[in-house]
């Protein structure tokens, strides 16, 4: 077997590793910092309100994994915050009952050849005046009372208080994970799920057994600040071999992820590596940071969890449903220069410009512009119908009349105006295209449970808007209710001159059979009657008159076609904002603050620490 130097160093048999050199957990080498109980707190509420926020948008196994890990959390720092939980896990015959007995110095676990030798979970509560805050624990965990025992009441007055640093210890020797009793399973289990720092203990024969890799090991690379791997028995090795054994775990724990996680080689027969745990124990102990350690794990699993499902898709992602960041649970470095992602660039929303898009699509839909166009003629019909110079209304009906055109558009003077027009129903499928893409540029890089929310609001959307704009359009008023009243000035005009110009021609027709003879009463105009010169002038008057009002009535079209579409438009947009960009803008908010608030708790694990060293108190020489 090939041995891996690197991995070795430290690791020689019969020579003690000092605490100073050997593999520490994150956060225990010089000017490290933990995370502060305060830290912890802030973060497990902001967890806690993500969780209540996002969980009818989280798969059922997720939330209730992140609920059990956040209860587990709270009754840690309710139960006991005066003591740290140290659990010694292992396999049958890996000798975890002897190293039990090794760390208090006292035999209480029995060691037999008989296996299981360990049935139940024993513990040992370091200083009896702790004992009465470790019986809730201990309660938890499932620990009977019968298998408690006051370390200080197995030792004199000489060694009672020997061991200051390790008072608020409570060491326990679980039963053996591989137990064919499924209850000493289920108490183990139970045990290292509670446990502040968990001690994996195995030998050269089962270190590379799948079943504690696969059981726990795995399960717990999230919690690498509160495991330690132990291989024990290594005095039934030669040294060289003892060697071999340890580089060989070290890269079955760097391949399943745990790395960062600490391997001591002990013996209990020679003593080795013993004084090197015992003082990892103590480190952890003094520092009162294994029960916090454990809960900020918990904590970051759980914020980690929640980031998975909340991460943005990427592009790639939107097809193959993994996320971005994530796929499976595990953290994908890709991103764009600077540090943001190609998928975080794409949750801003619904954008001003596809906003707009999404509008003109909704009123394209409609029968605004038609009906604008329409209004903008009938109007115009109208004018001309009350302002037109009525001789030209009878001249141009007469020769329509007489080319057999039945409708002609050249009413007579004595017609009613024309109704209004009215707008035409709401072409449903256009609007279900235009909220669909207004949904798509919104959900698509959304995760799945997200983007179905959009989706339905799109659908509950697009029946309920078509209605609405086709109430809100059909109760538009497209036209004057009354007659303008320069139509009603220009029409009395017209028939005055009308009237002018037919008494006109009277007196002109009986000038013409009197002989030419003038009447006094009347002006001399010379060789021209009078009343012919009323005519004539009559005549022209209402010719330029009509003339004046047809561009003034196209003009007064056009302006009433704007404001009308304007308006029109205004109701096409508030009927969208509530129906459609306000739902959906609530929805994608949501989202933002959720993924914004589970970014921002993984980004501060281990941030808001204590210092360890420097500037402080020192550690208590051993």
């Amino acid at each position: 077997m090939e041995v891996d130097t690197e991995v070795t160093k430290g690791l020689e048999i019969g020579e003690a590793v000092p605490v100073g050199e050997m593999e520490k957990l994150p956060g225990e080498v010089e000017g490290a910092h933990h995370a502060s109980d305060a830290d912890l707190v802030e973060r497990l509420a902001a967890l806690e309100k993500l969780l209540k926020d996002t969980e009818d948008r989280l798969p059922t196994e997720t939330a209730e994994e992140v609920g059990r890990a956040l209860l587990r959390v709270h009754e840690r720092i309710a139960l006991s915050p005066d003591h740290v939980v140290t659990a010694i896990a292992g396999a049958t015959g890996s000798g975890k009952s002897s190293l039990f007995n090794a760390l208090i110095k006292f035999d209480l676990a029995p060691v037999g050849a008989i296996r299981p030798t360990t049935t139940a979970g024993l513990a040992c509560v370091w200083d009896p005046d702790r004992a009465d805050g470790a019986a809730a624990l201990l309660d938890r965990i499932g620990v009977a009372p019968h298998n408690r025992t006051l370390r200080g009441s197995l030792l004199d007055g000489a060694h009672r208080r020997a061991e200051p640093e390790l008072a608020p210890l409570v060491l326990i020797d679980l039963p053996d994970h591989d137990s064919a009793v499924r209850a000493h399973r289920d108490e183990t289990d139970r045990a290292a799920a509670a446990a502040d720092l968990l001690l994996f203990v195995t030998d050269p024969q089962k270190y590379a057994d799948a079943s504690w890799h696969e059981r726990y090991l795995k399960r717990l690379n999230h919690h690498q600040q509160a495991l330690v791997v132990v291989l024990n028995k290594s005095d039934e090795l030669p040294p060289n071999d003892a060697q071999a054994v340890a580089a060989d775990l070290k890269r079955l724990l760097r391949e399943a992820g745990l790395d960062e996680v600490p391997l001591l080689v002990t013996s209990t027969r020679t003593g080795q590596g013993l004084q090197e745990l015992r003082n990892l124990i103590a480190d952890r102990v003094w520092r009162k940071q294994a029960s916090l350690t454990r809960s900020a794990a918990d904590v970051n699993r759980a914020a980690a969890l929640l980031a998975a499902e909340l991460a943005p898709l990427t592009k790639s992602g939107a097809e193959n449903g993994t996320q971005n960041g994530t796929k499976n649970g595990t953290k994908n470095s890709a991103q764009e220069p600077g540090g943001e992602s190609t998928a975080e660039a794409d949750i801003a929303g619904l954008t001003d410009q596809a906003r707009a898009a999404t509008l003109a699509a909704i009123r394209d839909s409609t029968s605004m512009r038609a009906l604008s166009d329409l209004l903008e003629a009938t109007y115009r019909r109208r004018a001309s119908a009350v302002t037109g110079w009525p001789l030209r209304h009878a001249v141009m009906a007469l020769i329509s009349r007489t080319r057999g055109d039945a409708e002609s558009r050249y009413a007579p003077w004595t017609a009613p105006v024309a109704a209004e027009p009215a707008p035409a129903p709401v072409q449903h499928d256009d609007v279900e295209a235009a909220v669909a893409t207004a949904v798509e540029s919104v959900a698509g890089p959304l995760p799945r449970p997200w983007a179905g929310q959009m989706r339905r609001i799109g659908d509950h959307c697009v029946q309920t808007l078509a209605d609405t704009l086709d109430a809100t359009l059909s109760g538009t008023e497209v036209g004057p209710r009354l007659v303008p009243r320069w139509w009603t000035a220009v029409q009395v005009l017209h028939w005055m001159l009308l009237t002018a110009a037919v008494v006109g021609a009277g007196g002109a027709v009986a000038f013409a059979v009197g002989g030419g003879a003038k009447d006094s009463s009347l002006p001399d105009t010379g060789a021209i009657p009078f009343p012919l010169l009323v005519t004539v002038f009559a005549l022209i008057a209402g010719a330029v008159l009509d003339a004046l009002c047809r561009p003034a009535a196209r003009r007064a079209a056009a302006a009433l076609r704007g404001k009308v579409a304007e308006r029109m438009a205004e109701r096409v947009r508030a009927a969208a904002e509530q129906l459609l960009f306000a739902p959906l803008a609530a929805e994608h908010a949501r989202y933002v603050r959720a993924w914004t608030l589970a970014r921002d708790l993984t980004a501060r694990t281990g941030e808001r620490e204590v210092p360890l060293s420097g500037g402080g108190q020192g550690r208590p020489t051993q």
